[in-house]
């Protein structure tokens, strides 16, 4: 695990040794300015050629940066976008409701934070960006899991375990099964106390243009606050903020 672990450092080494002008670079050059032997330079060199991180070039032999990684950036880009769209119904939803207000996109069998909006009150949920959580566990969770096929679904079912952070997380699949297909009737996610002890959240979609899903729009705050008689508020809440969202990433509602 380590071998592997410092494997993995070396080779995001290299591809840090590149600059903004993403000059080639040569095999001795990243060598002498990492201090790493020519002969495993070449070793990670060749791997990350293979996987689409560096290109070569036939006449120099020396190496730039490959294409993957502009796939990458334009991820990442395509997000940051998504967040300066949605930001603004975020601030609305959270000055409304007067809950926290987070944007999730899927990654893997996770949950990702990438924009929050808090509460303006003493006692509120607070969550960081970059927090991840289990596909399964949570409205901000739930609401991505819904929405994706069902081979995506049951490949995740055979290959993580369905972790338990409360008594209310659900970890049998099929119970969860039966969960997502009511998320995906009603158009919203909610969850009581399923990893935050104390807390509840309402999660809806936001599509783009292809009627995809990209993101869950979520609120959550205290059980004190989000009680059962403000719920139906809540509900209409997040779901008109998430539908005026997707209308102007294209989404036609068909």
């Amino acid at each position: 695990m380590e071998n592997s672990v410092s494997s993995l450092e070396k080779g995001l080494d290299i591809l840090c040794a590149y600059n903004l002008n993403n000059e080639p670079l040569s095999a001795q050059s990243i060598s002498k300015q990492l201090n790493m032997p020519i002969s495993t330079t070449y070793r990670y060199l060749m791997t990350l050629e293979k996987r689409g991180f560096l290109v070569r070039d036939r006449e120099t032999k020396n190496y730039k940066l490959g294409f993957i990684l502009f796939k990458l950036g334009n991820i990442v880009s395509s997000q940051m976008k998504l967040v300066d769209i949605i930001l603004p119904y975020m601030k609305s939803l959270s000055s409304i409701s007067g809950e926290t207000v987070w944007l999730t996109v899927a990654s893997g069998w996770e949950a990702v934070c990438i924009e929050i909006v808090e509460a303006d009150r003493v006692i509120k949920f607070s969550l960081k960006r970059g927090v991840s959580l289990p596909l399964h566990a949570a409205a901000s969770s739930k609401i991505l899991l819904a929405y994706q096929k069902d081979s995506f679904i049951n490949s995740m079912f055979k290959k993580t375990v369905l972790k338990r952070f409360t008594k209310n997380t659900i970890t049998d699949p099929l119970l969860l099964k039966k969960e997502l297909k009511k998320i995906r009737r009603q158009g919203f996610a909610f969850s009581d106390q399923e990893v935050y002890l104390g807390t509840r959240g309402i999660g809806a979609p936001i599509f783009n243009h292809k009627g995809e899903i990209v993101a869950g729009l979520t609120i959550a705050g205290p059980r004190e606050r989000i009680t059962d008689k403000k719920i139906p508020r809540c509900i209409q809440l997040v779901k008109e903020s998430a539908l005026r969202a997707s209308y102007e990433l294209g989404y036609s509602g068909i």
